[in-house]
């Protein structure tokens, strides 16, 4: 089975206080997600603290930039990273709009993270949603490929080695849901992860293509969570908001424990 994989985008939100109470109340109900990956990426002043007191806590930074070092006022580089963080955060939406990141800087940052040996989570989304209706899934590949979704994901990975691809998480995060407490449903969510699964086929391998994990992000709440997990196709989520209460971030987190082991339950009869 892939990974499956919990991780709480808590973006420029949070106090000290608030980072260590999040972080160890969901460390401690770290029992019941099973083999459920839980990644924490919060602002990245809090990185060293959160480490220093919870040592099991897996952590990623939401940004980085793609130089190693130099006059970059304000950034943080790969190098700061390594005994602190695993995982990257590259790509995100927010960071595209807000801060006009291009495809140009975004590959530029994929390819510095996994040089450093990093683990990149590669967030692609559109910006309005697309008329898949009742489509084949060949036609529904066509379609995204042709979208700005498609075409930010072969820009981001312009480049990359096959075992580069291998280290790699993609989060499918729709741009019109963010935020909005609208989610995608269940059966948008899949259709449209299953065509980024078949462009990897294409950009990478059917290897590569089967084995990388493939989230999805946007609007995510313990009501939605149940939607995306009972798909197989769907390896977890990106969580936003819901990520900075450890009640609702756990519910969301056991949502997936229980649908892996059910799935693995499956597979083995």
């Amino acid at each position: 089975m892939r990974e499956t994989i919990v991780a709480g985008n808590w973006k420029m939100n949070t106090t000290i206080a608030d980072a260590m109470a999040i972080v160890g109340g969901v460390l401690r109900r770290n029992d019941e997600f099973g083999r459920v990956k839980v990644i924490f990426l919060p602002p990245s002043i809090w990185l060293v603290p959160i480490k220093e007191r919870y040592r099991s806590a897996m952590l990623g930074a939401q940004n980085i930039y793609s130089h190693l070092r130099g006059p970059y006022t304000g950034e943080l580089s790969v190098e700061m990273l390594h005994a602190i963080a695993k995982y990257v955060l590259v790509g995100h939406s927010e960071r595209r709009t807000v801060f006009g990141e291009d495809h140009a800087l975004i590959n530029a940052k994929l390819k510095t993270v996994l040089q450093a040996n990093l683990r990149p989570i590669l967030a692609v989304g559109e910006e309005a949603k697309l008329n898949i209706g009742k489509k084949e899934k060949r036609d529904i590949l066509a379609l995204v490929k042709k979208s700005e979704l498609g075409r930010s994901l072969v820009s981001a990975t312009r480049g990359l080695s096959h075992s580069q691809w291998s280290k790699m998480v993609l989060a499918y995060e729709p741009v019109w849901a963010i935020g909005s407490g609208q989610a995608a449903s269940g059966n948008y969510a899949n259709s449209i992860i299953g065509a980024l699964r078949a462009m990897v086929v294409q950009l990478a391998n059917d290897k590569v293509a089967t084995n990388i994990p493939i989230l999805y992000g946007g609007s995510v709440s313990r009501y939605t969570a149940p939607d995306f997990a009972q798909f197989e196709n769907i390896d977890g989520v990106l969580v936003g908001n819901a990520s900075l209460r450890v009640a609702e971030f756990s519910n969301i987190i056991e949502t997936f424990a229980l649908a892996r082991a059910r799935r693995k339950n499956e597979n083995s009869a």
